[in-house]
């Protein structure tokens, strides 16, 4: 007999950076308290291995890859094999606050919050300065601020993109959050799809938030709780491979979904209200549920990564 699904599998891709495998697993296990959790851990061809992290939890699965694959394609083996509810993604130089509970407090903010596809926290760094995870989808101008180092001339880009119109305590709909922490609900990963693997690394959380958003599902901050992020910033410097990367990651974004992203959420929203609206009029007007022009999938049954894109067009 096949055992019941874990509350929530976390996921966790490994290649060699023991120093923060440390402090991760130590805290993240003590921060969901009373919940049945799965460690689902990618060991990415890593020289040393997983081992000493392997019976930290109760239950734990581990991927074990013969060459490193990308981030993305990482993320989907964890999504694949997942059966939880809830999947948290999350990078290895993240860790917790165990008196807060973050992992517990995320688990009930989406239980609370059942139209709720990904949400996230606020994240600190380690010295105590906030990362900003919860985002708006980058512009040429914040990218121009964030990579260029304009942000001196372009403060007001920064403060719209970093939603610094909002207390960091505040609960809000938002465009997209960081990869770093990413808490989503099962069922929204399947309907949206994989992680696009055309962004190995970078953009591939953007990517998501919006596609999430265009099937109906809210993408959401919680400024109730918080966990730490060890923040590399790699892709700052801009002669640099990562810098490089994201500079490739961004021009994919834009040949995906063009200069104003928001308009392909607005309209793939516009369909989900169509369909719930005849939906309801399904239920409430049986005669004509035989109607052929007022059958429509349900709501949410957007089954591939690139179904916002095509309702848009």
């Amino acid at each position: 007999m096949a055992s019941t699904p874990c509350d929530l599998d976390v996921g966790v891709v490994y290649t060699n950076e023991r120093h923060y495998m440390e402090p991760l697993i130590a805290t993240l296990s003590a921060s969901a308290r009373d919940l049945r959790v799965r460690l689902m851990l990618v060991d990415n061809a890593s020289a040393d291995g997983t081992r000493d992290w392997e019976t930290a939890f109760d239950e734990t699965l581990v991927i074990r890859n013969a060459t490193q694959l990308g981030y993305a394609e990482n993320l989907n083996q964890i999504v694949a094999r997942s059966t939880a509810r809830y999947v948290l993604l999350l990078n290895t130089d993240m860790y917790f606050d165990v008196a807060e509970q973050c992992v517990r407090k995320m688990w009930e903010f989406m239980e609370s919050h059942p139209e709720c596809g990904l949400s996230g926290c606020r994240l600190y760094h380690p010295d105590g300065s906030y990362a900003y995870p919860a985002r708006r989808f980058q512009t040429l101008p914040i990218i121009a601020a964030r990579r260029l180092g304009l942000g001196h001339v372009l403060p007001r880009t920064l403060h719209r993109y970093f939603y610094r119109d909002h207390d960091v305590r505040d609960t809000f709909e938002c465009e997209w959050l960081s990869g770093c922490f990413m808490f989503a609900r099962r069922e929204a990963l399947q309907q949206v799809g994989q992680f696009d693997l055309r962004f190995a690394k970078y953009f591939e959380d953007v990517d998501l938030s919006l596609r999430m958003a265009a099937a109906g599902w809210q993408v959401m901050f919680n400024g109730s709780t918080y966990g730490y992020h060890c923040e590399q910033r790699a892709s700052t410097r801009l002669f640099s491979r990562d810098g490089w990367q994201h500079i490739r990651s961004y021009s994919r974004w834009l040949s995906k979904w063009g200069f104003n992203p928001r308009r392909h959420i607005a309209r793939a929203r516009s369909t989900v209200d169509t369909e719930r609206r005849i939906a309801a009029i399904h239920r409430t007007d049986p005669a004509h549920a035989s109607d052929r022009s007022l059958h429509v999938p349900p709501p949410h049954a957007i089954s591939n990564p690139d179904a916002a894109l095509s309702l848009s067009r």
